[in-house]
């Protein structure tokens, strides 16, 4: 009798093993890989492209915001910067955008 017990747990064992295998293997054939639509590559490529040109323009900017320019051009940008109560932006350390901000600022001030 004890035999026949052992028998049946084994029998038991070896049928759930081969339920269990058939249910995963099963579970694995019916499984759809993740699929994306042409909307969703156009967002990201979207997304990419607009990231670049976000990161070009600062480049450029900040490199046009050091590159020189005529001192007549500094002076008149530091005139309008003092007219306008702008905060003095020189990145260029040019002696004429110093004399055209304190003209701007005299002018402002009512002084001329």
């Amino acid at each position: 009798m004890k035999n026949l017990s052992k028998y049946s747990l084994k029998n038991q064992l070896i049928t759930f093993s081969i339920c269990a295998t058939s249910f995963a293997s099963f579970g694995t054939i019916n499984i759809k890989p993740a699929q994306a639509s042409f909307g969703d590559f156009m967002l990201g490529v979207g997304a990419g492209v607009g990231t670049s040109v976000i990161i070009n323009n600062n480049r450029r900017a900040n490199e046009d915001r050091y590159r020189p320019v005529p001192p007549e051009q500094e002076y008149f940008r530091g005139r309008s910067d003092g007219i306008n109560g702008l905060r003095y932006d020189n990145p260029r350390n040019s002696p004429d955008y110093d004399r055209g901000f304190q003209e701007g600022l005299r002018i402002r001030q009512g002084k001329r």
